[in-house]
């Protein structure tokens, strides 16, 4: 092990000690639980060290954190961070740098830490559930890396926020921390949103911890530890290729430099962190134009296809209606497999495919008779 990966697995085990000390239950992720049960290597990756805890432990693991002090180290939450990307803790060593360009000003301490995932579950009430989502979602758009928004729930969820933002973000940050490790109801179904994604598991996975040996040290894992694999990676686990870690070139990590001292030697930091987060958003609009221009072109193409083959069916039409009266029906499917085809296609774009009416009066009747009343049913939609 290297020593970014020494360092990831000494903060493991000194946040298992702190629950030990403290009776809180947690459980290693999914990648750390398939190291140990696989026997793979440990993750490369400084920001693999991520483990999971119920979101009513979380207030409990603070206050023992607190109460415990440990030299040099940091707990960053949405609690004391009005710049904190979303709802989970961040338990780092300020001895050390693990720095990425793209999330400048959003830690206090930007060094190898451990983030502590909630494992959350659902509200008895559908409409404090959905509050305490919209808000964490809007929260999580604003501070976190994941800012544009696609629909128009996103689009609300960062206004609403923003608006509320007006009375003190700090405050703000530490009500919606609060409203949801706040929830504590037993069974069901339990959530877990991660940075990149959403996972759901059953209530049972998590009822009972046992031991498990990872590098030599003893950590918690779901008794169901072969459920909660097979939830987060499918029946097939064990044939999961271990990491292909390749480091951004725009992250710098060190266990040689306090991360305090990186940021003080470096004052020109925020600038060029400031003009790489702009060039960043041309780049995505000129990836938004270039994605625009390529739907265009394929539907160009599309169209012009769509014409040939249309004059194609027309030359061909005194044909088909002959076909059509003598209730040849399956030489009439094999001479309509080209149209079902480019059928499919305008149907994808909300458009009907028609070389002639009478011709698609007969195309109707030869899938009603074949028995595709599904994609018949479709077709008549968009009609």
């Amino acid at each position: 092990m290297n020593r970014e990966q020494q360092e990831v697995l000494t903060l493991l085990k000194e946040i298992d000690i702190i629950c030990r000390k403290n009776g809180i239950t947690y459980f290693l992720s999914p990648q750390l639980t398939l190291c140990a049960v696989g026997e793979q290597p440990f993750p490369v990756n400084p920001m693999a060290g991520v483990i999971l805890m119920k979101s009513w432990d979380i207030p409990r693991f603070v206050k023992a954190f607190e109460e415990e002090q440990p030299l040099r180290r940091s707990l960053e939450s949405m609690e004391n961070n009005r710049n904190f990307p979303g709802f989970y803790l961040r338990y780092c060593n300020k001895n050390t740098l693990c720095y990425h360009m793209d999330t400048w000003g959003r830690l206090r301490y930007p060094g190898l830490g451990i983030n502590i995932q909630p494992v959350q579950a659902m509200c008895s009430s559908r409409k404090k559930y959905l509050w305490n989502r919209l808000r964490e979602d809007g929260w999580s758009r604003i501070c976190g890396k994941n800012s544009r928004w696609k629909s128009v729930r996103d689009l609300f969820c960062i206004c609403m926020v923003r608006v509320m933002s007006l009375g003190g973000k700090e405050r703000l940050g530490r009500k919606i921390f609060s409203d949801l490790t706040a929830v504590q109801q037993e069974g069901g179904e339990y959530v877990i949103r991660g940075i990149k994604k959403t996972s759901y598991y059953p209530a049972e996975i998590f009822e009972k911890a046992k031991e498990i040996v990872l590098e030599g040290e003893r950590f918690l894992v779901p008794e169901d530890t072969d459920g909660y694999l097979s939830a987060a990676y499918g029946e097939n686990y064990l044939e999961r290729p271990a990491e292909n870690y390749v480091q951004s070139p725009a992250m710098v990590v060190s266990t040689l430099i306090p991360c305090e001292e990186y940021l003080e030697q470096t004052p020109g930091l925020k600038k060029l962190a400031a003009e790489r987060g702009w060039q960043e958003k041309l780049q995505g609009y000129g990836r938004c134009y270039k994605k625009y221009f390529n739907l265009c072109w394929k539907y160009a193409k599309m169209c012009g296809n769509r014409r040939a083959l249309g004059a194609t069916y027309v030359e061909k039409k005194d044909y088909i209606i002959n076909l059509h009266k003598n209730g040849d029906y399956m030489q009439l499917e094999r001479v309509f497999r080209s149209y079902t085809n480019m059928m499919e296609k305008c149907l994808k774009q909300d458009e009907v495919f028609e070389a002639d009416e009478e011709i698609l009066n007969i195309y109707l009747d030869v899938l009603e008779k074949t028995g595709r009343l599904v994609f018949l049913e479709k077709v008549r939609n968009c009609m």
